[in-house]
């Protein structure tokens, strides 16, 4: 009896939330107050606890739920076969009880800038021509240097080559602070968002990315760093080797090892590179990834807002490819026909229903 009254409370204390969900129908989405996007998946993320957008799916075509006391003890007592028909039966069910008829979520813009923008320490700005720039190394080994900011709209990314030589690939709606020259012992940059590096090798000093989740310290080497939110934070290693830091934490990485937050901790997994890298050779590219991940990047990149009157289809998994050069139309078309998902286009708003 106490247990059956814990999993009512558990149940109850579920319902809450995803009332507040409803504010965001589609009869009020265009009147509502945009959310903002990390803070509301995030908080979504920690009262349903959804799967992160790498974590192995339980099942393809659910929403992924709470686990209650009841099925923890069904697991170690079922059958294996029984098992894993409980197991769909359970999260079925639950996908239609925790998502609320006409319940959404919005991905929203947040990035107000509409070209490459390069900004000064003394906060003067200019706009970027073309889609390159290249820093010139200085003729004597400066004692002081200014700092700078290289700035992407969503839609536009941008190619920047540092004093040291070092290649940087600056992804849509990201942010690269970084020294005119490089003075010190260390290389420091910041990055908020997402950037591929291919740093020039130099043992005496160490190039160090410093995002809000993630510190990546390298000496020469490729890889690719993604630090929209914390959620999404990850260190991808192509080639050569890099210390991947969180707190007092650190974790050497390999070749084709990428490390990510889990939990406040670093985790690291081995994974194929291609996919995490093919965004600077002009693809929106994912395998195995969540319609909302995908969805996150296509609002990115098309500087439109996405609205989930299903969030059930939030954890649809895919293997999607299309080149960033084809229209919003052509991406929603090439999505629908897969036949996994219907998804709509009423303006700036894409609509998965």
């Amino acid at each position: 009896m106490e247990n059956e009254k814990h999993n009512q409370e558990q149940d109850q204390a579920m319902a809450t939330p995803m009332q507040q969900w409803e504010l965001y129908s589609a009869l009020n989405r265009e009147c509502a107050a945009l959310p903002d996007l990390d803070e509301q998946w995030q908080e979504l993320s920690d009262r349903l606890e959804l799967s992160s957008p790498d974590a192995e799916p339980v099942a393809h075509r659910s929403v992924i739920t709470r686990f209650t006391p009841f099925v923890k003890w069904a697991v170690g007592i079922a059958a294996m076969v029984a098992l894993i028909v409980g197991l769909r039966l359970w999260i079925d069910h639950n996908a239609v009880s925790t998502t609320q008829p006409g319940a959404a979520y919005d991905i929203t813009a947040k990035n107000d800038i509409t070209e490459v923008t390069l900004t000064t320490a003394d906060g003067k700005s200019r706009e970027m021509d073309g889609h390159d720039m290249t820093i010139k190394k200085p003729a004597e080994r400066a004692e002081s240097s200014q700092m700078l900011a290289l700035s992407t709209p969503r839609g536009k990314d941008y190619h920047l080559t540092l004093a040291d030589g070092t290649q940087v690939w600056l992804n849509a709606d990201s942010r690269l602070e970084f020294p005119e020259a490089f003075v010190g012992n260390q290389r420091e940059v910041r990055l908020s968002g997402e950037a591929y590096f291919e740093v020039t090798k130099d043992s005496r000093r160490p190039f160090v990315v410093h995002t809000d989740y993630i510190t990546t310290r390298v000496l020469g080497t490729a890889f690719n760093v993604r630090a929209y939110s914390q959620r999404d934070a990850a260190v991808t290693l192509v080639e050569g080797s890099v210390l991947a830091q969180v707190a007092s934490q650190s974790i050497q990485l390999k070749p084709g090892q990428q490390a990510a937050i889990k939990q406040a901790q670093l985790r690291v997994s081995q994974v194929d590179t291609y996919p995490y890298i093919q965004w600077k050779e002009g693809f929106l590219y994912y395998d195995n990834a969540t319609l909302f991940f995908i969805m996150q990047d296509l609002a990115r990149w098309y500087n439109v807002n996405v609205s989930f009157d299903d969030t059930s289809k939030m954890q649809l998994r895919l293997h999607f490819v299309v080149e960033r050069s084809k229209s919003l139309d052509e991406a929603i078309s090439s999505l629908n026909a897969l036949g996994e998902v219907h998804i709509q286009r009423e303006g700036n708003v894409i609509v998965i229903d």
